[in-house]
């Protein structure tokens, strides 16, 4: 997998993982900001993917 694959938009349960302006941002699903509740795993996916995309970045 090259950088190029990693920085591209990770979606992820409804949640966006991406790069822009060479800051990796999040934006959470709808129905996490609504209930305020995620469950450990996605919470785990999602940081995975930001942690991947911040060392592609370098």
């Amino acid at each position: 997998m090259d950088s190029d694959e990693i920085l591209n938009e990770t979606i992820i349960n409804g949640s966006r993982v991406f790069v822009e302006d060479g800051e990796v941002k999040t934006i959470l699903s709808e129905s996490i900001l609504k209930s305020g509740y995620m469950s450990v795993e996605e919470s785990r996916r999602i940081t995975l993917a930001a942690i991947e995309k911040i060392y592609a970045l370098k």
